[in-house]
């Protein structure tokens, strides 16, 4: 005769919390923002005839705040793989 073992449903991972789950997620969406708000006046000096596309001031911002989006992308694929 063979043994049966019991087999119980897979449960949540141990030591996962869904409210840290949706706190992560929570603040990646937020620091989404600033990388769209980068990509939307980045879109808006390229078709501006003015010399505010080669300030290195607001490009230097404009690329901080496009790496402060990457970092919201990387912080939600985190939480959601954990």
């Amino acid at each position: 005769m063979s043994d049966q073992q019991n087999t119980k449903p897979p449960g949540p991972t141990p030591g996962r919390n869904r409210w840290v789950t949706a706190l992560l997620i929570l603040i990646g969406i937020i620091l989404l923002l600033p990388g769209l708000c980068s990509l939307l006046f980045s879109a808006m000096l390229l078709t501006d005839s003015g010399g505010y596309g080669r300030d290195p001031g607001i490009l230097s911002l404009l690329f901080f705040c496009l790496l402060v989006g990457v970092g919201g992308v990387a912080l939600i694929v985190f939480a959601v793989r954990r």
